[in-house]
């Protein structure tokens, strides 16, 4: 859970100063499975970390390396017709966010966006790996 606590911390910061956006400490979804950042527009909502063992390569002897690869998702809705003027800078500084961790061997961050009925959704993946 920290590593989730520490994006959130994170993008609280980076986002401070465009006022018309807000960082939720709740998941992205409610216990019915709804999305909560399709109800809440200009909020991001951060994901749990889920991690996965990646097989690196299989030695002579038949062990196996193994990488860990952590997966943060955030969700940001907005109105699609009518986007904020500075949606680009606020993209780019959830993105930035990656920047707070730094132990691990590589971390990136993507942004995809899906556009349905009248809005907009951008769905950020970090990318953390670790051996």
């Amino acid at each position: 859970m920290a590593i989730r606590d520490d994006f959130i911390t994170q993008i609280t910061t980076d986002i401070s100063g465009y006022t018309n956006f807000r960082v939720s400490s709740e998941l992205p979804f409610d216990s019915g499975g709804n999305s909560l950042y399709i109800k809440n527009k200009k909020t991001v909502y951060v994901n749990t970390v889920r991690e996965e063992q990646i097989q690196l390569y299989r030695t002579m002897d038949q062990n196996s390396v193994y990488q860990t690869q952590s997966i943060v998702q955030a969700f940001l809705t907005v109105d699609a017709k009518n986007q904020p003027s500075n949606i680009d800078d606020v993209i780019q500084a959830i993105l930035n966010a990656k920047n707070v961790v730094t132990s691990p061997q590589l971390t990136e961050a993507l942004v995809d966006n899906d556009i349905e009925d009248d809005y907009i959704t951008y769905t950020f993946e970090y990318t953390i790996l670790q051996t």
